[in-house]
């Protein structure tokens, strides 16, 4: 698809996912990757790999959501790291995102798995889908 085409193409930000359930306090996905992880080092190794990688992704899944917050995913963009974060509200999942540097990204990941928390969420944006 050109760039023009993608310009004019209709999108949505009114998209929503089923709920995810996580069976272990913390799981970590990638490209080669799907597992439970104790350390925030083995996380944070996942996320320079990324870094590295305009194909990888970093995905980090916990059990108990305190925040409204399931995961928080990362991948690169044209204009820094994405990071999109799974909003968890009643039964459904929506996805907000905003773009940052990779310290930024390594920031976020780390407060999220020492609290689940992440700090600014006024600042994500909701994904915007294609139609």
């Amino acid at each position: 698809m050109s760039g023009e085409e993608k310009k004019t193409q209709k999108t949505t930000t009114d998209i929503t996912f089923e709920n995810t359930t996580c069976h272990v306090p913390r799981n970590v996905r990638t490209q080669e990757i799907d597992r439970e992880v104790s350390s925030w080092e083995f996380v944070r190794a996942c996320i320079l790999d990324m870094f590295a990688d305009e194909d990888e992704f970093v995905t980090l899944t916990i059990a108990e959501i305190q925040y409204g917050i399931r995961f928080v995913q990362a991948c690169r963009g044209a204009d820094g790291i994405i990071v999109e974060l799974g909003m968890e509200k009643e039964n459904h999942t929506n996805l907000v995102e905003k773009t940052c540097t990779e310290e930024e990204c390594l920031e976020i990941f780390r407060e999220f798995y020492d609290s689940t928390y992440v700090r600014d969420v006024e600042q994500y944006h909701p994904v915007e889908f294609f139609t």
